[in-house]
């Protein structure tokens, strides 16, 4: 029987020959030429003020945190519907996530239900760009100028994806991009800082150094570097450096065939969505996705569960995404119930994410789709 795995990592061909390079120069420790490099490219993709490459997106989560300011007593609004880094780096500073809403339509922040929750301890915002699509920007930074927020764009999943024109990491005080080997892009691990504000660029090498100056000493601004701020020792090896280096190379290339296969998908499965049976999930307007997924919503739980088991018997590997945080357990400590956010509830338990990567091709997704209407369609 033909198989269809979820995922499958993308690798150019030259991750091993520029791992070689580190290999021969024998610098292996991170903030190296690679790591530079690599920084450089991303600054020039993106767009940003600076890049700052991190072993994780955690990290770069965590490194946004100290650098915003959180600390107990605050309260920081995110959305529950996302993976559990982008509530646990608030934590680890003392303050408090506060769960929101998601729009049903795109997944994203209900900002109207953000709104409601912003009180005299509301210190931030994270914002999620869930499955690379951009949130309103131009309201949340709206948003956070009238109340003096500080908003962080998780943009985990955004590596190639554009709200109004511009990148996804770019639209707020600070970004952050994963680089696991589940995104687009990848290093196996890792993942990037962005900063998008000239001022900030100081403190966030410091941070990123462990909280010292290092960084202005090998620039020769200092004669000795010592320990200034409370930091991390955040940035990868030079390893991971040189593997996300060959990535971003082809960066363009991966895009657009991915591009290809989630239009693929939709206009196959677009039949289905008129006659009512699913959704497919889609940009907001203004923004420009990065086909990091493809996901469709079902009526209800039991009919999303009822076709992820049916692809499954199948040999397709279709899985749910994020159980929300305030279902979780540290979520119920926190004063959670399911039905806290019950439109966050019912449409993540009806969401199922198709297959999408590099080495699928249409025949894949016409066999896909060909079982899933076995289910919905069986007399056509």
């Amino acid at each position: 029987m033909r198989s269809v795995k979820f995922n499958i990592p993308f690798l150019t061909g030259n991750e091993k020959d520029y791992v070689n390079e580190v290999f021969a120069s024998q610098e292996f420790s991170g903030n190296g030429a690679f790591t530079k490099r690599v920084q450089r490219m991303l600054e020039d993709i993106l767009g940003a003020e600076r890049v700052l490459l991190t072993h994780s997106c955690t990290g770069a989560l965590e490194m946004a945190a100290l650098l915003a300011g959180f600390g107990p007593g605050d309260e920081v609004l995110v959305p529950s519907y996302t993976f559990v880094t982008s509530a646990s780096s608030i934590m680890r500073t003392g303050a408090t996530p506060i769960f929101c809403e998601v729009d049903e339509n795109t997944m994203l922040l209900d900002l109207n239900d953000l709104e409601r929750k912003i009180n005299e301890n509301t210190k931030g915002i994270v914002a999620v760009d869930y499955a690379g699509f951009g949130n309103d920007y131009d309201r949340i930074n709206e948003i956070c100028e009238m109340h003096n927020l500080v908003c962080i764009e998780d943009a985990a999943q955004g590596l190639g994806a554009k709200w109004n024109g511009k990148s996804l990491g770019t639209h707020t005080r600070f970004g952050t991009i994963s680089f696991h080997q589940t995104k687009n892009i990848h290093s196996g691990l890792g993942g990037c800082l962005v900063i998008n504000n000239q001022d900030d660029v100081e403190k966030a090498e410091m941070v990123w150094e462990r909280g010292t100056n290092r960084s202005a000493f090998f620039k020769g601004l200092v004669d000795k570097y010592n320990w200034q701020v409370v930091g991390s020792s955040f940035y990868p090896s030079e390893l991971q450096a040189a593997f996300l280096c060959a990535q971003l190379e082809q960066v363009n290339e991966n895009l657009s065939r991915r591009l290809k296969l989630w239009n693929y998908y939709e206009r196959l499965l677009k039949p289905m969505e008129e006659r009512g049976i699913l959704r497919i999930l889609r940009e907001p307007a203004g923004c420009e996705h990065n086909a990091h997924m493809f996901a469709i919503i079902l009526s209800n739980s039991q009919e999303a569960d009822r076709l992820r088991l049916h692809l499954n018997e199948n040999q397709i590997q279709a899985v749910i995404h994020y159980v929300p945080l305030h279902e979780s357990p540290v979520g119920k400590e926190l004063g959670y119930a399911p039905e806290s956010l019950p439109i966050t509830s019912k449409t993540a338990s009806s969401l199922i994410r198709l297959p999408l990567h590099l080495s699928m091709n249409e025949d894949d997704i016409e066999y896909i789709v060909k079982i899933l209407q076995t289910l919905y369609l069986p007399l056509d």
